[in-house]
């Protein structure tokens, strides 16, 4: 898929994993990642839903938001960086919550622009590739 005018869109393909449990939130960056040209993964915001939800297809890389009401995303940032996944972590939370075994993923803070959050996506899938 390419817009109007012939450029390849950034996510063209990709398979992208949303875990957020703000409904509107999860809508709009669902709505962003589909403009992108991804096919977008869930949104779920449970992680208990996640190994279903990656054994469905595979991602290709996921964004985490950090506090998901019944707790952190932790465990599910770990489960991904074991299967070499890339993610990053939306949050509204200070850096300094995110445990040091997890610092290294990219971190964009709530409200989360829009165009950033797809240029940092893409920049994760094409480090994976290369």
């Amino acid at each position: 898929m390419t817009t109007q005018s012939g450029v390849a869109l950034p996510l063209e393909g990709r398979r992208i994993l949303i875990v957020e449990d703000e409904y509107f939130q999860a809508r709009e960056i669902a709505l962003a990642l589909t403009r992108a040209g991804a096919e977008v993964i869930g949104p779920t915001g449970r992680a208990e839903d996640v190994p279903d939800l990656i054994a469905s297809g595979g991602v290709d890389a996921a964004m985490l938001d950090i506090n998901l009401g019944q707790g952190a995303s932790f465990e599910v940032a770990r489960s991904l960086r074991q299967r070499e996944t890339p993610f990053l972590f939306l949050t509204g939370y200070d850096v300094s919550i995110i445990p040091d075994d997890l610092s290294e993923p990219p971190r964009l803070e709530k409200p989360v622009d829009q165009a950033r959050l797809v240029d940092q996506l893409a920049e994760l899938v094409r480090a994976q590739i290369s």
